[in-house]
């Protein structure tokens, strides 16, 4: 039976994770703490651990800096602060290690009380800090694509975690979810229901939504005209978000946290 870890004034710590690159961990991190909190009112902290990219971290200077540089950019993110109110949502930039105490520091002297906390890990369990981080989340959400390398690597990563933190009552991770990314709908393969089978037998949870590819998921701030696709500071545009599964995403992971009472 799944517990459910979410307490009064105790934000929700979660993470997308996966050993294997290229599946797009933290796109996915950024793309869901961009909707959770400018679309969705919810108050996000993103901590960004994944040493030495610091990917998120890195897209937030560049971002801020493009804004200072561009006239559409600052108009964009004026109409929305006046449609939603909200501001940017931070981003801590640390060591996998020093997780724990730096999110403490920026929570005590910044005031700021986050409802969701997402993590952005290594793509290794083996980078020092990285279990504790995972033992201290709870709830873990891993994307699978239909690539038999990546299913081999995952489902070996999955597996492992929950039998060794998620089934260990000392540990806070009360589950490890699944879910299909990089679907191409033209695509018939048989591949799916395969995997799926080999999934449950191995008592994993699978999540309903599947994220087809869309390159928006590779662009960061777009002054085109074609809408926000990957951003830190916008909000991904409406059409897209319901395109991509975004918002069908990040419905399920709420649901899976106990939060759809937009608390």
């Amino acid at each position: 039976m799944e517990s459910n870890n979410k307490q009064p004034n105790v934000p929700v710590r979660i993470a997308v994770c996966n050993q294997k690159g290229g599946v797009g961990k933290s796109t996915f991190t950024t793309l869901l703490a961009s909707h959770l909190h400018y679309s969705l009112g919810r108050d996000v902290l993103v901590v960004d651990c994944d040493y030495p990219q610091w990917s998120i971290h890195a897209q937030r200077e560049r971002e801020l800096a493009a804004v200072e540089q561009s006239d559409y950019y600052k108009l964009m993110m004026v109409r929305q602060f006046r449609l939603t109110g909200r501001k940017l949502w931070p981003v801590v930039r640390c060591m996998p290690a020093d997780a724990g105490t730096e999110v403490g520091r920026f929570l005590s002297s910044s005031g700021y009380r986050p409802s969701i906390i997402l993590y952005d890990l290594p793509g290794t369990v083996n980078a020092e800090g990285v279990i504790a981080s995972l033992s201290s989340l709870d709830r873990l959400f891993v994307p699978i694509k239909a690539d038999k390398v990546v299913m081999e690597s995952t489902l070996s990563f999955a597996r492992t975690l929950h039998l060794t933190l998620v089934q260990n009552g000392a540990v806070r991770l009360a589950g490890v979810h699944l879910f299909w990314t990089m679907i191409d709908r033209r695509e018939r393969t048989p591949l799916y229901g395969q995997y799926e089978e080999v999934i449950r037998q191995l008592g994993l949870p699978l999540m309903r939504t599947h994220v087809p590819y869309r390159s928006k998921f590779n662009k960061e701030l777009l002054a085109d005209g074609t809408g926000v696709g990957r951003s830190t500071l916008l909000a991904p545009e409406r059409s897209f978000a319901a395109d991509a599964q975004l918002d069908a995403l990040a419905s399920e992971i709420l649901s899976i946290l106990n939060m759809t009472d937009n608390g």
